[in-house]
C-alpha cells in the first residue's frame, strides 16, 4: 500500500491499493494512452471509488457505484 492524497476524500491522506484485475480492465478502457497499470492505486478507505496514478492525484477518475 501507498499512502497519497485523494480528492475524494477531500484531499486527505489515504492508503492506496493495487488495482484488482476488473479494475485494471475498466482502467484500460478510460485511460487508453496510459498502459502501465502498475502506476495506478485505488483509495482503501471504505466505500471510496477513486483511482489514480502514483504522483499524480490529478489523472485518475472514479470507479462507477456498485450495481445494486
Amino acid at each position: 500500500m501507498v499512502s497519497m492524497r485523494c480528492t475524494n476524500c477531500g484531499g486527505s491522506l489515504q492508503e492506496f491499493r493495487a488495482l484488482t484485475g476488473e479494475e485494471q480492465k475498466f482502467v484500460r478502457e478510460h485511460k487508453p494512452r496510459h498502459t502501465r497499470l502498475g502506476s495506478y492505486f485505488r483509495c482503501a478507505r471504505e466505500g471510496c471509488l477513486r483511482y489514480q496514478r502514483l504522483g499524480d492525484q490529478n489523472d485518475g477518475g472514479s470507479f462507477p457505484e456498485p450495481e445494486k
